[in-house]
């Protein structure tokens, strides 16, 4: 088995629905989206996607992730930045309790062992930037792996709630390869600088989220 047979099973692994960290419960403010009519098919939940790797949460957390891996800043900083990052009480629950989870099964069946100053509320991103790190997996592989698992939880929620068949569903996915590409390369290269935060316009999204918190009828935790 090469190195990089068995770094592809862990990211598989980590990024599979039935991995225990619950991240199918949440959706991102794209129930409320859905809700108010902004996200009602294909085209407009591509939109939805695309907005979010742009300028949005997505593209922050792939800040997160390659900010710890790259080592300019200590892992606690990166996490306390990103956890701040949230504009919502939801979008922040969410980035943490799913960080909690994950840090929870790494450690306690992958052997994990979690850096100084990271006793508190953990940020996804990094845990799983801290999880491929201490693996040897390739920073370009990680970051491709995190945003395809992003897409594809997006892509259950509108196929669940719109309903988006799973054909239209599968099309998304199949539509976004280049931009997750192109976004991680852009993201991983020599010249990219991780000192700062990419800022966020998803003003939109944000707004959602917070409506999401008195939503009357929903089905998921953001």
């Amino acid at each position: 088995m090469t190195t990089d047979t068995l770094a592809l099973q862990r990211l598989l692994s980590w990024t599979s629905p039935s991995f225990p960290i619950g991240a199918f419960s949440y959706s991102g403010g794209l129930e409320a989206a859905i809700d108010e009519g902004l996200v009602a098919d294909r085209d407009s939940l591509g939109g939805w996607c695309r907005f979010h790797l742009q300028a949005g949460g997505a593209r922050q957390d792939a800040w997160a992730l390659i900010a710890t891996l790259s080592g300019d800043q200590s892992p606690d900083r990166v996490n306390q930045i990103s956890l701040a990052l949230r504009q919502t009480r939801e979008t922040r629950q969410d980035v943490a309790l799913l960080g909690d989870a994950f840090a929870k099964v790494m450690v306690g069946v992958w052997g994990l062992e979690l850096p100084a100053g990271m006793e508190g509320d953990k940020a996804y991103p990094v845990l799983f930037a801290l999880a491929a790190q201490d693996f040897g997996i390739d920073t370009e592989a990680a970051l491709v792996a995190f945003l395809h698992a992003w897409l594809a939880n997006q892509v259950s929620v509108a196929c669940r709630v719109i309903p988006l068949g799973q054909t239209d569903g599968q099309r998304i996915m199949a539509a976004f390869e280049p931009a997750i590409a192109a976004l991680a390369a852009e993201m991983t290269a020599v010249s990219a600088d991780h000192s700062q935060p990419p800022l966020n316009a998803a003003l939109v999204a944000d707004w959602c989220s917070v409506k999401h918190e008195t939503q009357y009828s929903r089905l998921f935790r953001s």
